[in-house]
């Protein structure tokens, strides 16, 4: 009876290991880029340095300097893109990505009649220090920063912050927010970004949002 055991035992593993490995390929992740560019709505003229976050989060950019912008290997799924500028109204827009494909957006932002009394001019920005950590088989960069609110009467009351690390590698991104930032108010923080088996090379403010 152990004898005749045997086979089906066979069986029961080789049906295991096609099980696992059906499981595998299901689990496997796809990519696709999502491309674009914000306009003015009364001018239609593009508007650079808009602050773009999606939903799920990916990387936070500002658009370029003719208002386009790129967000390269996204997993495959549905995406909400945040966009917001001082002076402007926030639009926020629905796209798809799908494998291997770049899907193309264009987000058209509202210019608002009242004057603020803080933009993104207020808010000073800079990397003081940055290096590379290795823990593991993994590098990190420890980066440190300084932020200032430039006007005299204003407190602005929200912020974000966009900092984009060039490597040997790839390119990342990584964003800082937060309150309360007093008129004439300076403030230094830090964060750890991982950059896999990357070597940092540069880390710059790369855009600044503001909120009164």
């Amino acid at each position: 009876m152990k004898f005749r055991s045997i086979p089906a035992l066979i069986f029961i593993t080789i049906a295991f290991i096609f099980s696992s490995c059906s499981k595998e390929t299901v689990d496997v992740q796809l990519f696709g880029d999502i491309e674009g560019i914000v306009i003015d709505s009364d001018s239609d003229d593009p508007i650079p340095r808009v602050n773009l976050t999606t939903t799920p989060p990916s990387n936070s950019i500002t658009s370029n300097s003719d208002g386009s912008f790129n967000l390269n290997n996204l997993p495959v799924g549905n995406y909400t893109i945040q966009a917001r500028k001082s002076g402007y109204s926030n639009v926020s827009v629905s796209v798809n990505v799908q494998e291997d494909r770049v899907t193309t957006a264009q987000i058209v932002l509202t210019p608002v009649d009242e004057t603020p009394d803080v933009s993104e001019e207020d808010l000073e920005a800079e990397v003081t220090s940055w290096a590379n950590a290795v823990v593991d088989d993994t590098t990190y960069v420890d980066v440190e920063y300084r932020l200032k609110n430039l006007n005299t009467d204003s407190d602005i009351s929200e912020y974000e912050i966009y900092f984009k690390i060039t490597t040997d590698g790839d390119t990342f991104y990584y964003d800082v927010s937060g309150t309360e930032l007093n008129a004439e108010q300076i403030r230094n923080g830090n964060f750890r970004k991982s950059i896999r088996q990357n070597t940092a090379a540069e880390v710059v403010v790369d855009g600044v949002w503001v909120s009164q």
